[in-house]
C-alpha cells in the first residue's frame, strides 16, 4: 500500500510547480519535506522545517514564507470558530489565509468557504489541508491587499475572516478601504492580531468588538445589526 504522506507529497509538488511554472526538480526541497500535525481539532500539513524553507527561499531570492507555518492569530481564530461557529451556507472569505486553519472550521460546520493568499504555495497547501480535514471549501491565489476588487466581484460574503494581517501601516489603510466592502448586510467581519499597535486605528474607526488576549486579541466588527445565522 502506497504511504499516504508520498501520495500527499507527490500531489503537492505537481501543484506547486505547476503555479510556479517550474519543473517538480527544482522546488526547494525544504517545500517538499512535509509532515502532517494536528492543532486543536484540525489538522494541517505543512513543511517540516519552517526555518530551513526560509533559508532555502532567501538563497534564491524568494520572500520570507510566513504561510508555511501556523501562527498564534490563525490557531485563535480557528479556535474561536470552533467554540462560536458560522452557521451552516453561509458564506465564508478568508484573507491571508496561509494554512486555513480558521477555513477548516468554518467549513465544518457547513459554511460554504473562500480560502485565499497572495502565495502560490500558500493556496496549493491550504487546498491539501482543506482535503485531509474532510471538507469542501474552495481556494484562490488572490492578494487582498493588491486585488481587492476581484474579491469585491466574488462577494459579498456573511462572514470575512483575517488573522494577523494588520502589521504594517499600509496594510491597515488596504484593509479600511476593502474590508466593508467585502462584508453583506448583516454580516461580519472577524479579526485576530497579536496585539500590534497598528491595528489600534482599524478597529478604532471600525467600532470593534474585542475579547482581548495576552497574546492575541480577537475583534468583531457588525455590519448592519445582528450577524445572519449566529446566536
Amino acid at each position: 500500500m502506497k504511504d499516504p504522506l508520498v501520495a500527499l507529497r507527490t500531489s503537492l509538488a505537481e501543484q506547486l510547480a505547476a503555479l510556479r511554472g517550474v519543473a517538480p526538480d527544482q522546488l526547494p526541497p525544504a517545500l517538499l519535506d512535509i509532515s502532517v500535525r494536528r492543532v486543536g481539532a484540525a489538522y494541517y500539513v505543512c513543511p517540516s522545517s519552517w526555518e530551513q524553507l526560509r533559508h532555502e527561499e532567501a538563497g534564491a531570492g524568494r520572500p520570507v514564507p510566513y504561510w508555511a507555518r501556523p501562527w498564534p492569530s490563525g490557531v485563535g481564530l480557528a479556535g474561536a470558530l470552533h467554540d462560536d461557529p458560522p452557521a451552516p451556507g453561509l458564506r465564508v472569505l478568508e484573507l491571508g489565509c496561509g494554512l486555513a486553519l480558521p477555513s477548516v472550521v468554518a467549513a465544518r460546520a457547513g459554511a460554504r468557504v473562500l480560502a485565499t493568499d497572495g502565495s502560490t504555495d500558500a493556496v496549493a497547501f491550504a487546498a491539501h489541508v482543506l482535503a485531509i480535514n474532510e471538507v469542501l471549501g474552495d481556494v484562490a491565489h488572490v492578494d487582498w491587499a493588491e486585488h481587492g476588487d476581484a474579491l469585491v466581484a466574488r462577494g459579498p460574503f456573511d462572514l470575512v475572516l483575517a488573522a494577523d494581517v494588520l502589521y504594517t501601516k499600509a496594510n491597515v489603510d488596504a484593509a479600511l478601504e476593502l474590508f466593508p466592502r467585502l462584508v453583506a448586510p448583516g454580516g461580519v467581519l472577524r479579526i485576530a492580531d497579536p496585539n500590534r499597535a497598528g491595528a489600534a486605528r482599524f478597529l478604532a474607526e471600525l467600532d470593534a468588538e474585542t475579547e482581548p488576549g495576552p497574546d492575541v486579541s480577537l475583534h468583531t466588527v457588525r455590519f448592519g445589526g445582528k450577524p445572519a445565522g449566529h446566536t
